[in-house]
């Protein structure tokens, strides 16, 4: 067997955590009737250890459970636009300074 990192145990706990707490959002009955199955069988998936067990899967090949509506950047997109702002940021004392000036 392998051995399974501490970063993986965390990301499957953390995706566990997700789909759990997505699941009680939506509903049992709600997801049953999305998937055409019985209310008992994701009841049965949750009791039987199957979705902790996905959840695990998920961080073994580098996935994480995450919201639809969030979404996903490269860093290396995102990182020069906070480098900008920040530096930006750092020269403003207050909120005043950002106010545009009524052209006279």
């Amino acid at each position: 067997m392998t051995t399974v990192s501490i970063g993986q145990l965390e990301r499957a706990r953390k995706n566990f955590s997700a789909i759990l707490s997505r699941l009680a959002s939506v509903g049992q009955s709600n997801v049953a009737k999305e998937l055409g199955v019985a209310e008992s069988t994701i009841s049965r998936l949750k009791s039987e250890g199957d979705l902790e067990q996905f959840a695990k899967l998920l961080a073994a090949v580098g996935l994480k459970a995450v919201p639809v509506e969030l979404r996903c950047y490269d860093p290396k997109d995102i990182d020069p636009l906070l480098q900008l702002a920040r530096r930006h940021l750092a020269q403003v004392a207050s909120a005043e300074q950002l106010a545009f000036d009524d052209p006279e």
